[in-house]
Order: structure tokens, then C-alpha cells, then sequence
């Protein structure tokens, strides 16, 4: 049994500070040789050449090292020198954290880039001086707390979700601290914390108390006036002239995140550092490779930058001020206890070389099948006179199904999760779920490593992360009111929202909710009604939408809208009733052929992917035709659920068609189909108009054969020359971008077979069906684990910023799209980009250019033949260019919603920082709608966030498309959420044959007690207005009691109102339940109105009458009650308790 291995000499006792250099390390063994040099008592920092390597030594180590040493990897802010955009948030809080850690003496190992050795930053004292901690019992006021949180850089916010973010709400403050897993919840009593309990940042509620908890500084800066001064002060000193001329230096007083102000760091500190100076002389350096490389080419990057924005918009600070020399710092490396592990065979005398024959795994597996597979893992281990070979498949499909297989074997297995559990393991196959880089081999002890790559030839690229938003929880924050924003009250029509508003009547507080109608006519709307308005999106254009109260004006539109909303119901329901009686093609994914298919997936699913998968295989095997539309944000995986469907139904025999609206993402499919169906027996041809026609010809005869399996191509496989031998599954991708010609013969080709469509934002009759639930929808909301979000900015076109954006990506090594829509002068804009770069590479595309030279120009780019392309908006969908991160949409007020969330598309598919720039005149010089257009994409930086967009879009360009032009009168008269609650209503109504006109309706009840959400517990009216409509609308008894356990969680003790909020709220349900159409009580008299279709027991509520004192019975059947009613919680309870007893029949 193998019980050690170790790769490495002693070093010598006598010399604590020496230079050890290492070489012939192949693979992870150099991490396996890193993870037996760490001492558990002192710092080790392994400096890497760049961020990937980083990675890859982080994930090793923490198998190597059993996982028995804390292991850091100092995150990258993925700026460049002299970067003007500021770091995301995550990745600042997530530096900050080491940063404190590491001044603090609380990292044991530590993983870097090389290039923060040459950054300037603060001394350690910065991180130990001045921090707080929080304490239960401590003394501290409100003020106190609030400078705590500026001094350190937090951001006030509504709602905590990142680090980094605080917010005071009465007596409760939350906060995310950079150290801290959860973000942290204060209770204060006067000015003593109550407690202190760490929450969940998905729903806000409590996960479990803590004893206390420590502020950090988020940032290199400290919102002090003493370090505001002192920048001021230095930027004097450094820069003559007039400095209140440069926006910097005006703007610091209230704004630390302005641009480019990372770039004046030293100004803000007596004494910058290095990060060398956090470490001791203790410190054990491990070097992978030769780290002097990438820094002399890092020193060479700033002084390029340097030169190119020294004479920008506003005085730059000189390296030598912001950077320190690569050679003091590489030199002051080597001259500590440090050790150079090299990969590869080293000759120089000073190189020690490992004595236990570490050897490279040298070639790939061929899969053909698992058994191959494992044939090849024996054949490997016999030739190589193996005791054991350790395999990495993160993947549980791939490990799983390999496990399966080897149980057909005569070979012995286990699975482990480190490597302590691999050498004292006997058995010859061991497997982990561990990710290890690459695959080693180390002679001496007979033991190998192999990774999925060494196995398969590829390996899984990507886990998932949690989802950043419940898509429910988007769907319902949809609704969220703005003052200006149009609304539309059931009853009264449609207004404008003003806010809310606190009033005193008869000594009692109500709020009510302000909506303006025509002629400045003012209704106030109580608070417990608000389930009875909804956002208006609509034609918001015409001066004549808002309704006139006092009239039958809005009684009139509303009835011709609800007719309108039953025609339409009946003929919907009639279509999706035949569809539901269509037969599908009943396909089976339970098959090895499948099973296979899907391990040679190189990624890991995302949950929703999962989903989504299992959605369409149930479909797929069910005998109902499937009609389902999948929802996902570009770059999320929706390609990888088309192909797993159209290979089950041509392994079932069934000829698949993929439609698709561009030649080039017809291009792009077919190659990437090609590569995936590689193994299987499934032909597979791409058909588009720039193919010659006898190539057209040859795909013609194949499809009606039935020698072609799948079919890609544009509307040209809707011709009448295309005839299916077994058509089975249609496949669309970005409906919408199809004329109404190409949708009509669509639906005549999709009569019994199956349809699966995908959009990346759905149009507005999309958007509806789905939330309807009139057509089935799946949605992918989580993005893959890299993914980060695209950083958007809207400005006007300046050099300076051009000059920026795209310095920045070529000085990464990426690749840039430049869209310019007007053919007429897309030379014009090369011309201005020569100006800047005159040696770039780029080229232009448009859709005017032959096919052919299109396709050229399209691969070359995909091939990095260039660096900027410039181009129409042809590049909307379908091009997959990992490398470009950038893009510059000029004039892109004149895009829609859906077009410019499409472009920003195409860059952030990489796990790097991605730019959006659109391009646009001043405010004054667009419309409206244009502006509101560039307002949603900026603001929504959020991943898989296409859903909400595509809302967005229809509010601002209105609903007409939403069920056709018949219908678009209706919806613009009422807006497109009645409507939409109309015809869901129909709907159900005409399912269940009752008669709409005698729904039930909310009761109106007023009591006469202070029924209210105080700002004192919820300062912010859209927080509050959100929870007004929450209850508002919630239905029974334990949706009410979970909003009061979370109203208590979050904003502390409720107050009486806020109880009498929730209980009125459950009365008026149970009220509304039995028809009682108005409720009203007073201190002394109280009178229940009933309406006409009660469900009360006439008799029931006559022995009420009977056996008590002081109730009556009215002529018009309404129920009256005299007593003493002057406490408000004997009301409450009267009222309870008579509606209790008309309950019980």
C-alpha cells in the first residue's frame, strides 16, 4: 500500500532563506509538490502567472491538502491599469475580504496574480485600525452606526443583497459584511442591540442568531474627511491649474465611485505599500514558473496605457505614483524562502529534479462507448504496471455511469474525496468528484491520476450557481408602481399612480394610495383595496387615456373590453383544445443511445437547464403534441435542450427541421450540430439561399427520401420544394423575427408534430400565452457558474471613450463588435476608428454583402484572424465569439429593447468582465421611448433577466401585437394587465360553464380603525407599497401569517395598525367568501350589506337574530348590530365572531 509520496527534497535547516528551484513537475503534480511544501504554521504564498493558473492551482490544492488548510485566492479586480470603469461590486468586497484577512494574519495560503505584486495599495493598518465590531448588549445609536457604514464604504440601499450594502429601517439595520458568509441583521432596544442574526439574502428572513460580527472596509478608500482632504490636497500639489475644472476633484465630495478614481489611490493615503510588505520574513514564496515574465509584460501594459491616456479628460497620475517596478518586486521574490516549480525538464546546475519519474499523461482516450473506455483505462494500467489509478469526473452522470460500468468488471473500485483517502486506499480504481486540472503519472509509486480531458477528451467547463432570481418573484415585481406611473383601477379606469398619502379621519390614520385622473380629478384609493389596480401598458401617447371620473365613460370600455376578453377566451380555448387533442410523435429518451448522447456533454447543467430537459423529454414521450416555448438569456444553454430533443426523435426514427432567421446562426447551428452528432449515425444538412441549386437539389431529394435526419436552415426549409418523409419535431429559434408569411406556413407545417420554440426575449403575445398558461413554458434563469454580468453604459459618442473601450480588450487579448446600422456610412465609422488605432485589424459586415463573403468574414472572426468587427445589426443572434467581451452599439436609441438586449448578447459568454456601450445623442435629442429603452438595459445588468425585458419593451411600445390588431383597440382602452385579468377570468369562467357577470367581489370594509403599514416600520414607499399589495392580495390565513413573520423578521415588533392591516385582511377574505358585499362599523353600530348571489343561509342568519341581543334585520336583507364597540379590539372581535357564525351552516 502506498502511504506517502513525496516528490520533494528537504530543504535545509541551517539556510530558512533560500532558493530552491524544481523542475520535471508535470500536470497537477506540481500542485501535489506545492500541497506537501505547506507548513501549517506558516503563511505560504504561491504567486501564479495569471488568474487561470490561479484557479487551477486553488482547486488542486484543496484536494491535495485534504482539505485540512484554509485556501484563499486573492481575487482579481479584472481591471487594467488605468482603467476608468470601476470593479463590480462581488469581486471588490470579495479583494477586500483578503486584504483584511491578510493584515489580520488569518490566511495560512494564499494563491495570486502575479500583477498584484505591482499594484500600490493601502497599508495593513488600514484593515486592523479601525474596525468595528458589533456586539449583542453594546451601547450605539443610530448616527453612530450610519458613520460606521460610510467610513467603510458601505452602500445605503433599500434592500441588502450584496457585500458591501447596508440599510436602516426603524430600529432594524442590516448589513453585508466583505468577511462574512450571510449578511447580518441588528435589532436595536433604544440604543442597545437586542440581537444580532444572520439572513438569507433570497427571502430576508432570519437563518440563526450570532454573537457578533466586524466591519471592514469594502474598498482601498475610507469615506473620512480626513482622507478627503487629503486627496484633495495631493491633487493640488501634483496638478497646476485650475483644479475645480477636472470632474474628479469636484465630484469626491459626494461620490467615491466615480470614474477612473482607482487610478488616484495614493492620493487618498500618507503611505501606499506593497503586497509584498502584508507578508513576513517567514513567508514561504512557491512560484509557478517564471514569474518574471508576466510581470516585466504587466510593467510593459501600464506604461503602454500611460502613454495612450496621459493627455485624456483629466490629469493622470504617474506610474511610478500607482505601480511599483517589476524588477524590485521580482527581485525581492527571489531573495526570500522561495521555491520555482517548473513543469517541464530543467538543465541548469541551480535545478533540483524530482526523483520519483513523474511522467505527463501523453495522449487521449477514444471514445467510442463505456465499455471502450474502461478497455482503454485497463489497457493503461496494465502497460504502465499500475497498482492504482485515481480518476477526476466532477460530473455525477459521467461518474455515475462509469461506476456502472465498472461493476461489469474484474476491477476492484472506490470513491474518495481527497488524497490522504487515495494512498491509504488498496483498491485499483479510485474515482472522485473532485475537479483536478490534469492528469500525472508518478512511476515510483505506480500511481496515476487522469482527469475527464485524459478520459474522454474534453472536460466539463462549467457548474452551476445559485439562481439569482426566483423567475416567480420577477414576475410579480413586474407589477411594481413608480409615481408617474399609468395605472388602471377596475372600476375607475386608468389614472396616474402619485405616490402615497397619510391622512387623519376622525382621529384615525389611514394611507391611501394617490391616483390622478383626468382634469387633475383626484381619487384617494385605501391601501386594503389595492388588489383592485394593476400597471397600465398600453399606447401611453394619447392625452385622452386617462379616464374622467363621475361619468359612464370607463363602466362602458370596461363591458365592451370584457366581451371582448370572452370572444377572445372562446376562440383561444377552442385553438388550444384541438391542439391539445393533436398527436405528437411519442418518443422515448430512456435509451443507452440517449444516455451516451448526454455524457458527451462538455458542460455541467444549470437546475434550470435540468428542468427545462426533463420538461421537454416528458413532452417527447407523452402522446400529446408537445407546444412548449423556452425562456432563456442568451448564452444560457437553450441550444444544448434543442439538440438532446432533435436527437431522440431521429433516434426514434422522426426527421427533425431547426429553423432559425439568419444564414449565419443557420451556419453556426450546423457546425456546432456537426460536432455534437459526431459519433451517431443522424445526417444532418444545413439549407440556405446562397447554396447552389444543384447542392439544394441533393438536400431536396434527401429530405423526401428520408435520408436527412435533421435539417437546419432559415425560411428556406418552409419552401414548397422541401417535402418531410417523417417529420417529428420542429424546432424554432426567435419566432418573432419571422414575417407573417413565414408564421403562416409554420402553422400549417406544424398539424400533429411536435414544436419547440426558443427565444431569448419573448414578444408580447409570447410573454402572455406563457403567463396565461395557455401554451407551456419553461424558463432558464440560472446562469452558468463564470458567467458574470455585462457591465452596460449609455453615453454619447466621444473619443476618449471609444479610445477606452476598446484599448481595454485588446490589451486583454479579446475582440471587439462595433454595430453601426446604416449601410450608406458604416465606412465612415472605420475611417474614425483608423483615426484612433491606425494599425488595428478590422473588417465590415452587412447584410447587402454576398453570402459567401459574409460567411468568410464571420469565421475569420470567429478565428481571431482580426479584432473589430464592424457590422449592422446582422450579428443580433447567432454569433458565439467567447473571446469578444466588448461591444459599441452606435446610435442605439434607435434599437428596440429586445434587439439591444440581443446584441449586448453576443459578448459576456466567457467567465471574463464583458462591456456594453451604447452608443446615443443627448437626452434632449431622442424620444421618450427611446430613452426609457436605454434606462431598462442599463439597468438591468442582472443574468437571465430577458423575462423582465421583454415586459419592459411592451410597456413602452405599447400592446397591439398582443392577440393581433382586432383586439388591440381593447387593450390599448384598458391596458394589457386587465385585459389580460379579463381574459384569464373568462377563460376559467368558460371552463367551469359559470356565468363571469356574477364573480365575486372583494368586500368592502372600513371599520373604523387604523388599519396601515407606518413609515416608521417601512420607510420606503415602494417596500411598502410592495407589502400593501403582498396582503392585499394574499388569499388565506397562512400566506397573511407568513407576511407578518416576515414584517417582524425584517422590520421588527409590528404595530397595532400594522396587526389591524393584517386581521381586517383575513376578515375581508372570509367576508368575500360568503358574498357579503360591504362591511361597516362604528363605536357604537356596526352593518353587514349582502350582495346579490350570498351564499349566507337566510334561516342561519335569522336564529343569529333570534338568540341575540341588538341585531336587525333590514328591508334591503342587510344586517345591523347596535352595542358598545368603542374598544377596537372588541370590534374586531364582534366582527370575527358574527362572520364565523354565518359561516357555519
Amino acid at each position: 500500500m502506498i502511504t506517502q509520496t513525496k516528490l520533494l527534497i528537504e530543504k535545509q535547516q541551517n539556510a530558512p532563506l533560500s532558493l530552491v528551484k524544481l523542475g520535471q513537475l508535470y500536470g497537477s503534480s506540481k500542485n501535489l509538490a506545492i500541497a506537501e511544501l505547506l507548513n501549517k504554521n506558516l503563511l505560504s504564498v504561491i504567486v501564479c502567472p495569471n488568474s487561470d493558473s490561479a484557479l487551477s492551482v486553488f482547486k488542486d490544492l484543496r484536494f491535495f491538502s485534504n482539505n485540512e488548510i484554509d485556501i484563499e485566492i486573492l481575487t482579481d479586480l479584472e481591471m487594467l491599469p488605468y482603467d476608468l470603469n470601476p470593479p463590480i461590486k462581488g469581486l471588490k468586497a470579495s479583494r477586500s475580504e483578503g486584504f483584511y484577512k491578510l493584515a489580520n494574519r488569518d490566511i495560512r495560503v494564499l494563491i495570486l496574480n502575479a500583477q498584484n505584486l505591482l499594484w500600490r495599495i493601502p497599508e495593513p493598518s488600514f484593515y486592523t485600525d479601525d474596525v468595528k465590531l458589533f456586539k449583542k448588549s453594546d451601547e450605539i445609536n443610530i448616527d453612530e452606526i450610519r458613520n460606521i457604514f460610510s467610513v467603510n464604504g458601505f452602500e445605503r440601499v433599500n434592500v441588502v443583497n450584496f457585500p458591501g450594502e447596508y440599510s436602516i429601517r426603524g430600529s432594524i439595520i442590516d448589513f453585508y459584511s466583505t468577511i462574512n458568509r450571510f449578511p447580518v441583521r441588528i435589532d436595536l432596544m433604544g440604543d442597545t442591540i437586542d440581537s444580532l442574526r444572520q439572513f438569507d439574502i433570497e427571502t430576508q428572513l432570519t437563518i440563526q442568531p450570532i454573537d457578533e460580527c466586524r466591519i471592514t472596509p469594502v474598498d482601498f478608500f475610507s469615506k473620512t474627511q480626513k482622507q478627503i482632504d487629503f486627496f484633495k490636497e495631493n491633487f493640488r500639489n501634483n496638478n497646476e491649474g485650475n483644479h475645480m475644472e477636472w470632474p474628479l476633484y469636484q465630484s469626491i465630495d459626494e461620490d467615491y465611485e466615480i470614474n477612473g478614481v482607482y487610478n488616484y489611490l495614493p492620493y487618498f493615503h500618507e503611505q501606499t505599500v506593497s503586497l509584498l510588505d502584508y507578508f513576513d520574513d517567514q513567508t514561504n514564496f512557491i512560484c509557478i514558473g517564471d514569474i518574471e515574465e508576466p510581470l516585466k509584460t504587466y510593467e510593459e501594459l501600464i506604461e503602454s496605457r500611460y502613454l495612450d491616456f496621459q493627455m485624456d479628460l483629466q490629469p493622470m497620475i504617474s506610474p511610478d505614483q500607482l505601480f511599483f517596478k517589476y524588477k524590485e518586486q521580482y527581485k525581492k521574490i527571489m531573495d526570500g524562502n522561495t521555491t520555482i516549480i517548473h513543469e517541464n525538464k530543467v538543465l541548469e546546475k541551480d535545478f533540483i529534479e524530482n526523483n520519483h519519474d513523474v511522467n505527463p499523461i501523453s495522449f487521449l482516450f477514444q471514445k467510442k462507448t463505456e465499455q471502450s473506455v474502461l478497455a482503454n483505462i485497463i489497457e493503461f494500467k496494465s502497460s504502465n504496471n499500475l497498482l492504482k489509478i485515481l480518476i477526476s469526473i466532477p460530473n455525477m452522470l459521467k461518474r455515475n455511469s462509469l461506476i456502472e460500468q465498472l461493476k461489469d468488471f474484474d476491477l476492484s473500485y472506490a470513491l474518495i474525496d481527497n488524497w490522504a483517502e487515495c494512498l491509504e486506499n488498496d483498491h485499483e480504481i479510485l474515482i472522485t468528484g473532485e475537479d483536478i486540472d490534469q492528469g500525472f503519472i508518478i512511476k515510483k509509486y505506480r500511481l496515476a491520476v487522469l482527469t475527464e480531458k485524459d478520459i474522454y477528451g474534453f472536460k466539463r467547463k462549467v457548474r452551476e450557481r445559485k439562481e439569482l432570481r426566483d423567475p416567480e418573484a420577477i414576475i410579480q415585481n413586474l407589477k411594481d408602481l413608480r409615481p408617474g406611473s399609468l395605472i388602471v383601477h377596475r372600476d375607475y379606469g386608468i389614472g396616474i399612480y402619485d405616490g402615497l398619502n397619510k391622512m387623519k379621519i376622525d382621529d384615525i390614520d389611514y394611507e391611501f394610495i394617490k391616483i390622478i385622473y383626468a382634469n387633475d380629478d383626484l381619487l384617494q384609493l385605501p391601501v386594503t383595496q389595492l388588489d383592485k389596480i394593476s400597471r397600465y401598458i398600453g399606447d401611453a401617447s394619447d392625452e385622452k387615456t386617462l379616464s374622467k371620473l363621475g361619468t359612464d365613460q370607463w363602466n362602458k370600455i370596461s363591458s365592451k373590453a370584457k366581451k371582448k376578453a370572452h370572444d377572445v377566451a372562446a376562440e383561444l380555448l377552442e385553438l388550444y383544445a384541438f391542439r391539445s387533442i393533436e398527436k405528437g410523435k411519442t418518443q422515448s429518451s430512456d435509451t443507452e443511445e440517449y444516455q451516451s448522447f448526454v455524457s458527451d456533454f462538455e458542460y455541467v447543467l444549470t437546475r434550470d437547464q435540468a428542468k427545462t430537459i426533463e420538461e421537454v423529454m416528458n413532452d417527447l414521450s407523452s402522446h400529446k403534441k408537445m407546444d412548449r416555448l423556452i425562456c432563456g438569456d442568451v448564452g444560457f444553454g437553450k441550444t444544448e435542450v434543442a439538440m438532446r430533443a432533435a436527437f431522440i426523435s431521429a433516434m426514434n426514427g422522426h426527421q427533425v427541421v431547426i429553423m432559425v432567421p439568419t444564414t449565419i446562426l443557420a451556419n453556426q447551428h450546423f457546425q456546432s450540430f456537426k460536432e455534437r452528432f459526431e459519433k451517431w449515425p443522424i445526417n444532418i444538412q444545413l439549407l440556405t439561399r446562397s447554396q447552389s441549386i444543384k447542392k439544394k437539389k441533393e438536400i431536396f431529394e434527401s429530405i423526401q427520401n428520408g435520408d436527412c435526419d435533421i435539417l437546419i436552415g432559415t425560411h428556406a426549409v418552409l419552401s414548397d420544394k422541401v417535402k418531410f418523409n417523417n417529420l417529428g419535431l420542429i424546432i424554432v429559434d426567435e419566432e418573432h423575427r419571422f414575417g407573417v408569411r413565414q408564421k403562416e406556413l409554420l402553422q400549417k407545417l406544424k398539424h400533429n408534430v411536435d414544436f419547440l420554440a426558443m427565444t431569448a426575449t419573448p414578444i408580447p403575445r409570447t410573454l402572455n400565452m406563457a403567463i396565461g398558461d395557455l401554451r407551456d413554458i419553461s424558463m432558464i434563469m440560472s446562469a452558468p457558474e463564470s458567467r458574470v454580468p455585462v457591465k452596460t453604459f449609455v453615453t454619447e459618442w466621444h473619443n476618449s471613450i471609444i479610445k477606452e473601450a476598446i484599448t481595454r480588450e485588446l490589451d486583454r487579448g479579446g475582440q471587439i463588435f462595433l454595430v453601426h446600422n446604416k449601410i450608406e456610412d458604416i465606412k465612415s465609422i472605420a475611417e474614425s476608428i483608423y483615426k484612433i488605432f491606425p494599425d488595428i485589424r478590422l473588417e465590415i459586415a452587412h447584410g447587402q454583402m454576398k453570402e459567401g463573403n459574409l460567411e468568410r468574414i464571420m469565421m475569420s472572426f470567429y478565428n481571431h484572424d482580426f479584432d473589430l468587427l464592424i457590422s449592422t445589426s446582422i450579428i443580433e443572434s447567432g454569433i458565439d465569439i467567447p473571446n469578444a467581451n466588448t461591444i459599441i452599439i452606435n446610435n442605439a436609441n434607435l434599437f428596440g429593447l429586445s434587439q439591444l438586449h440581443q446584441m449586448r448578447g453576443r459578448v459576456g459568454r466567457s467567465s471574463k468582465q464583458a462591456y456594453a456601450y451604447l452608443i446615443s445623442p443627448p437626452k434632449n435629442e431622442i424620444s421618450d421611448d427611446a430613452q426609457k429603452r436605454l434606462e431598462a438595459i442599463e439597468a438591468v445588468e442582472e443574468l437571465g433577466i430577458g423575462f423582465m425585458l421583454a415586459t419592459h419593451d411592451l410597456e413602452i411600445r405599447g400592446a397591439g401585437e398582443l392577440l393581433g390588431e382586432a383586439q388591440s383597440g381593447q387593450i390599448q382602452k384598458i391596458g394589457f394587465s386587465l385585459f389580460k385579468d379579463m381574459l384569464s377570468d373568462a377563460i376559467k369562467a368558460l371552463r367551469s360553464e359559470k356565468d363571469l357577470e356574477h364573480e365575486k367581489k372583494a368586500t368592502d370594509i372600513n371599520i373604523n380603525i387604523p388599519a396601515l403599514i407606518p413609515e416608521e416600520l417601512i420607510s420606503d414607499v415602494n417596500l411598502r407599497l410592495i407589502f400593501y399589495r403582498r396582503i392585499s392580495n394574499a388569499k388565506s390565513k397562512k400566506e397573511l401569517e407568513q407576511i407578518s413573520s416576515e414584517l417582524i423578521d425584517r422590520f421588527g415588533y409590528l404595530p397595532d395598525s400594522t396587526q389591524n392591516l393584517l386581521e381586517i385582511t383575513h376578515l375581508r377574505n372570509k367576508a368575500t367568501a360568503l358574498g357579503i358585499d360591504k362591511i361597516r362599523f362604528s363605536k357604537e353600530y356596526g352593518r353587514i350589506y349582502f350582495s346579490e348571489n350570498s351564499m349566507i343561509d337566510i334561516d342561519h342568519m335569522l336564529r343569529l337574530i333570534d338568540e341575540q341581543e341588538g341585531y336587525r334585520l333590514y328591508p334591503d336583507q342587510s344586517l345591523g348590530l347596535k352595542g358598545d364597540f368603542t374598544d377596537e379590539q372588541v370590534r374586531k372581535d364582534k366582527l370575527s365572531e358574527i362572520i364565523s357564525y354565518l359561516t357555519m351552516n
